[in-house]
């Protein structure tokens, strides 16, 4: 079992208004026409269908068929675009309420990167299972950006819970 801490405390200064970001992100959001993707890859013109993978437990598995992947909800774009080194995770419960968990490791990995969130129209896009709250989304045809948003470790979601990383110590 993981011990639990909260990165809550994250502010730092940074070149990105981070505020105006994460704000038109969830205007977006509310708008619920688009569809996000996290990326750590700048200036990606069409985002083209690819197998996506499910890591739980550990192993890599193939997890549907190639597609786009995205999400409606902005912070998980957000989270996914800066924080992926050593242990992450995120999930929802029933009513859409968003939890987040990674490692000190990845969080201080996360505090010099950039991340990129690609908003895409969501038109060709349909829930992985479930219905509208579902976090997976696929679309089977390449997507062009509506719209690219830079965002920095000061537009993560608070809240994060500290989780063990997977590395021994002697590698952190």
């Amino acid at each position: 079992m993981g011990y639990h801490g909260d990165f809550s405390n994250k502010r730092r200064e940074c070149g990105v208004d981070s505020e105006k970001q994460r704000r038109v992100l969830h205007e977006l959001q509310k708008s619920g026409e688009y569809i996000f993707h996290g990326s750590s890859v700048p200036g990606i013109g069409e985002l083209e269908p690819r197998q996506p993978y499910d890591y739980t437990g550990g192993e890599k598995k193939p997890h549907g068929n190639p597609s786009v992947v995205g999400t409606p909800y902005a912070d998980i774009a957000i989270f996914r675009s800066l924080v992926y080194t050593d242990s992450t995770g995120f999930g929802s419960d029933d009513e859409g309420n968003l939890s987040f968990s990674a490692s000190k490791i990845a969080m201080n990995d996360a505090r010099e990167k950039v991340g990129y969130v690609y908003v895409l129209p969501r038109r060709d896009f349909r829930p992985m299972r479930g219905g509208e709250m579902e976090m997976d989304w696929r679309a089977e045809l390449s997507q062009t950006p509506a719209r690219i948003v830079k965002v920095t470790f000061d537009d993560l979601p608070d809240g994060i819970q500290m989780i063990e990383s997977k590395k021994p110590a002697s590698e952190s």
